[in-house]
């Protein structure tokens, strides 16, 4: 999304409707789901354009609002990943995940994630791949992200709540996702990093 309406620079948190962009936005709550309703536009939307600087971001020169986040992929012992349910925007099925912290680096953004979303330790964590994926579309607004993968690799069963933001979790073999509905990024790591994920990883 390209910040071309009167957005402020101030420092300071903001949160414009993804319509009419009227900083008059409320979270609101359907079906377990998390949406966003504008008192101006009287509109319910599944996302809104949040300025924070709380987190890492940048507006390129075109324009375009770029976020920068990481994602982790927890494999077990017979090869199969964690995915869970998002309850908030996208409404697909992903791996733990999010944005990173302004000043954060990405891998202790990932730690961080892991622990907040899942419970999990990141100990062991390995990098898989940076990408900049054009077409991401976050709750916050933006379309494009500088997305961190890593993979994490169990060597005991793990009894797995998801306690941000998802929820059923189910562990998938990447034969299995194939007719899943996941978010954009993970279907993008998926689809160029499988040999990666999927390979062995010395503990």
């Amino acid at each position: 999304m390209k910040l071309d309406f009167d957005w402020s620079d101030d420092g300071q948190y903001h949160q414009y409707c993804a319509h009419c962009y009227a900083e008059t936005v409320e979270r609101v709550y359907e079906d377990g789901k998390t949406y966003y309703f504008c008192g101006t536009c009287t509109m319910r939307h599944e996302r809104s354009i949040v300025i924070d600087p709380a987190i890492k971001s940048w507006v390129a020169s075109d324009g375009e609002y770029w976020h920068e986040s990481v994602g982790v992929f927890v494999r077990n012992s017979v090869g199969k990943f964690l995915f869970f349910e998002r309850t908030i925007f996208p409404f697909s099925l992903t791996v733990p995940s999010g944005h990173v912290d302004a000043g954060e680096e990405p891998d202790v953004a990932a730690i961080r994630e892991l622990a907040e979303e899942v419970g999990i330790s990141g100990a062991g964590m390995t990098a898989i791949a940076t990408e900049d994926i054009v077409g991401d579309s976050c709750r916050r607004g933006a379309d494009v992200h500088r997305w961190h993968a890593y993979l994490l690799v169990l060597d005991k069963p793990l009894q797995i709540d998801v306690e941000e933001e998802g929820e059923n979790p189910i562990w998938l073999s990447l034969d299995e996702l194939r007719e899943k509905d996941l978010t954009y990024p993970v279907e993008f790591i998926v689809d160029r990093y499988s040999h990666e994920l999927q390979r062995s990883v010395a503990r």
